[in-house]
C-alpha cells in the first residue's frame, strides 16, 4: 500500500449490506423512519452528469459514484440507478418498481463481466415486478 486512498475500489460488503445501501438510496436517505442521509444529497448523487462514452457502450449516464441506465420491460422503459463493482457485483435501484436488487459474480478482469446482471434485470426480474403506477 502506498498510503493513497482509492475510493473506487476495495469496498467489501455482504450482499445483504450492499442491498441496504440500495434501499437507503431508494428511500432518499431515510432508514427506519429517520432521515440519516440528506435527501438532497441522494438526489444530487444520482443526477446524471456525464454520458458514459467508452464505458458500457455509452448507454449509461454517470452521477456521483452511481450509474443511471434503462431497460425495457413489459413494453415500457424502466429507469434504474446502479452501483457497478468489479467482477460483476451490482446494486440496482428501480424507483418506479420500489425495487432493490443485489447481484454477485466472480468474473474479475473479464470483458462483459456485468452483462449477466443486466440480462437478468431486463429479461427476468423487471418483467416479474409490477410497476408502481399500475397497482
Amino acid at each position: 500500500m502506498n498510503g493513497k486512498i482509492a475510493s473506487a475500489v476495495g469496498l467489501r460488503l455482504r450482499p445483504r449490506d450492499a442491498a441496504k445501501i440500495g434501499q437507503l438510496v431508494l428511500t432518499r436517505g431515510a432508514w427506519g423512519g429517520k432521515q440519516i442521509v440528506s435527501a438532497k444529497w441522494i438526489e444530487q448523487s444520482v443526477r446524471p452528469r456525464f454520458q458514459a462514452i467508452g464505458y458500457f457502450s455509452g448507454l449509461f449516464f454517470y452521477g456521483q459514484q452511481w450509474w443511471m441506465g434503462r431497460s425495457i420491460a413489459q413494453e415500457k422503459e424502466v429507469k434504474w440507478i446502479a452501483a457497478m463493482g468489479s467482477g460483476g457485483q451490482r446494486i440496482f435501484i428501480v424507483p418506479d418498481r420500489d425495487l432493490v436488487v443485489m447481484t454477485t459474480s466472480g468474473l474479475y478482469f473479464r470483458p462483459y463481466q456485468g452483462d449477466g446482471a443486466l440480462d437478468m434485470m431486463a429479461n427476468y426480474i423487471l418483467p416479474s415486478v409490477r410497476d408502481n403506477n399500475t397497482r
